[in-house]
């Protein structure tokens, strides 16, 4: 099976236990009321350490329509559902419920595209940085999503699915083996076990064709990282020459770079990020920790001024800014800060209480 398909515990979900009844998707477009309706509701799920919403969220039926395979298992509703089951692929809520430990799963934009609403979330947190982009579909008289695109994965889960609906066709044992048959076996299973210099090598035993597809290409990407940041490196500038606008390498190179010393790789990838997410201002806060780490105080307080701005709720970002007013001397406005943000739902009192500590001249 594919190796990412593994870590789908993070990633596919369905409508529920497989809420299969006969209903079909609508051409009734969702409205904007519903959008942002059905958004506010997603992050105060979230908000509230509850993944079911979003692990219910999808419908089933038109997500495998949406997948686009031509397996025999296309129909088959039972083995889809036991496919799905072990793979964990109603447990979307789950894994950005660990992303978004300790931080925040957010709406950056809602937009049309191909006559249908998308809804772009951030999710940041202890567990990283990540954006879902959730297809959304009328079903009766609820807003359903018909597939989401994980910007860490690389790919919409109808895609990751159909790739296990494709896995498990029998093969022809008349028709002769292409170099993606032959070696794509020990590179899904390189990657399984984390032997990624195994995976390395099987990839590179491929045809040009077969190397310049997408999600192997990603995968190929991803195993990378593990074998150094040169070959990483090169990896990346593979992809990006192949597909330069997927987001996904540049979210790569945000956690990749941020503890080297390359400051002009990690801007470029944060400018290249935003552009592709047609602008998310919380990624200014990223940009005041590079800045902050070549030694610029003012211009780092730019950048986190700019976000507070955008949300003072984000506490990371709250606790960099007072933390450069009060070295800059501006302590009016560090107090005003901590103020503003001790009004925000949700608000830590703790973070409130330390920076006090830290800081006595606040007081």
């Amino acid at each position: 099976m594919r190796p990412i398909l593994k870590t789908l515990g993070m990633a596919l979900m369905t409508a529920g236990a497989m809420n299969l009844q006969p209903l079909s998707a609508q051409n009734i477009p969702v409205t904007d009321s519903e959008a942002e309706k059905l958004s506010i509701n997603l992050e105060e799920s979230i908000d509230h350490k509850d993944p079911e919403m979003l692990n219910h969220l999808i419908y089933f039926p038109e997500f495998i329509k949406r997948t686009g395979s031509r397996s025999n298992l296309r129909d088959n509703v039972d083995t889809l559902t036991k496919i799905a089951n072990r793979f964990g692929l109603f447990k979307i809520g789950n894994g950005i419920l660990e992303t978004a430990k300790n931080g925040s799963f957010s709406l950056v934009h809602r937009f049309v595209q191909d006559e249908e609403i998308h809804l772009l979330f951030r999710a940041f947190g202890d567990g990283g940085l990540n954006y879902e982009e959730i297809t959304l579909i009328k079903v009766k008289d609820s807003v359903k999503a018909a597939d989401i695109f994980s910007y860490e994965l690389g790919e919409s889960y109808a895609r990751l699915f159909s790739y296990l609906m494709n896995d498990i066709k029998s093969p022809d044992a008349h028709e002769s083996m292409t170099s993606r048959e032959k070696y794509g076996s020990i590179f899904e299973n390189a990657l399984n076990n984390k032997n990624y210099s195994v995976a390395r090598s099987a990839f590179e035993k491929f045809d040009e064709q077969t190397q310049n597809d997408k999600h192997l290409s990603l995968q190929y990407m991803l195993a990378c990282k593990h074998l150094g940041e040169k070959l990483f490196r090169k990896s990346v500038d593979r992809f990006t020459a192949l597909f330069p606008e997927e987001p996904t390498p540049y979210l790569l190179m945000m956690v990749a770079y941020v503890d080297t010393k390359d400051y002009s790789e990690y801007g470029g990838a944060i400018d290249k990020l935003d552009t592709l997410l047609h602008i998310d201002p919380f990624l200014n806060y990223f940009r005041g920790n590079l800045i902050m780490k070549m030694g610029d105080l003012e211009g780092a307080l730019h950048f986190y001024e700019l976000v507070f701005e955008y949300d003072p709720g984000i506490w990371q970002n709250t606790e960099k800014l007072v933390a450069c007013k009060v070295r800059n001397n501006e302590l009016v406005e560090a107090n005003d800060a901590i103020k503003l943000y001790s009004r925000t739902p949700g608000y830590k009192k703790d973070l409130v209480e330390s920076l006090y500590a830290n800081f006595p001249a606040l007081k």
